[in-house]
C-alpha cells in the first residue's frame, strides 16, 4: 500500500511539473507575440492615408464649386436690401409676429453689416413694439443654394395697455441667428431663417415665445453697385 502511494505522489508531481512547463511556454510565447503585428499596422496606415486623400479631394472639390459658381452679390461693394418675416415659438403663449426691414453693404466677401428695424406684435394683446439697430452677417457658402450666420444689436420701445401714455418702456436686444437661402432670380434671394433674441427688459403681455422665431425673407441685390 505505501508503494502504491509513493508511486501515486511521484504521477502526481510529474504531471504537476509538466503543467507548469506546458504554462510557462504558452506565457513566453503570449509575451514575446506583439498585439498588433506589423502587416496590420501597414494595413491601418493605408487605410488612414486613404480617407485623408478622400476627405481632401473631396475639400478641394468644393473649394473650386464654389469658386466657379459663387454669385457676383457677395463681392466687396455689393448691396443689398430685403425683409422678413417672422412668427414666434413657443406653445400656450399666443402667435407672436414681427418684421424685419433691413439693408446691408459687404465690405469683405461674403461678410455684410447694415441696418435694420423691428415691427413686433403679440396677436390677440395689447402688446407691440419697435426697434432700430446694426446687423452683421456672414455667407460661407455663396453659391445658388447658400447659409448664413448673423448676430445683431437693437434699442426698442414697447407699447401696451399696462405701460402708461407718458411711460417710455425702452429696452436692449441681441439677436442671433441661422439660416439658408436659394437664388429665385439673378438678383432676388428667397430665406428661412432661425432667430434667437434675449432682451434686458420684457413686459409681462410680450409673451413667452418673443424670443425664439422662425422667419421667411426677400432679399434684392445691386451687384457691386456702390463700391
Amino acid at each position: 500500500m505505501k508503494q502504491l502511494l509513493m508511486i501515486a505522489g511521484m504521477l502526481t508531481t510529474l504531471a504537476s511539473a509538466g503543467m507548469a512547463q506546458s504554462t510557462n511556454d504558452t506565457s513566453s510565447t503570449r509575451e514575446n507575440r506583439p498585439i498588433i503585428d506589423e502587416r496590420t499596422r501597414e494595413d491601418v496606415r493605408r487605410s488612414v492615408n486613404r480617407v485623408e486623400n478622400e476627405a481632401r479631394e473631396e475639400t478641394q472639390k468644393s473649394i473650386e464649386y464654389q469658386r466657379r459658381n459663387e454669385l457676383e452679390w457677395f463681392q466687396k461693394g455689393s448691396v443689398f436690401v430685403g425683409g422678413a418675416l417672422g412668427f414666434g415659438l413657443g406653445a400656450g403663449s399666443g402667435t407672436y409676429l414681427t418684421l424685419n426691414p433691413r439693408i446691408g453693404y459687404f465690405v469683405q466677401p461674403g461678410f455684410v453689416v447694415g441696418l435694420r428695424g423691428g415691427f413686433d406684435r403679440r396677436l390677440a394683446t395689447s402688446y407691440r413694439s419697435r426697434q432700430v439697430g446694426l446687423f452683421g452677417r456672414y455667407y460661407p457658402f455663396r453659391t445658388r443654394i447658400h447659409s448664413f450666420v448673423g448676430a445683431g444689436y437693437n434699442l426698442g420701445r414697447e407699447y401696451a395697455s399696462n405701460i402708461g401714455e407718458g411711460d417710455k418702456a425702452k429696452f436692449n436686444s441681441i439677436n442671433l441667428e441661422a439660416g439658408v437661402g436659394f437664388l429665385a432670380t439673378r438678383n432676388i434671394s428667397g430665406e428661412i431663417a432661425l432667430e434667437s433674441n434675449y432682451y434686458d427688459r420684457s413686459n409681462p403681455l410680450a409673451g413667452r415665445n418673443r424670443g425664439g422665431r422662425v422667419k421667411f425673407g426677400i432679399n434684392y441685390f445691386f451687384t457691386r453697385a456702390f463700391r
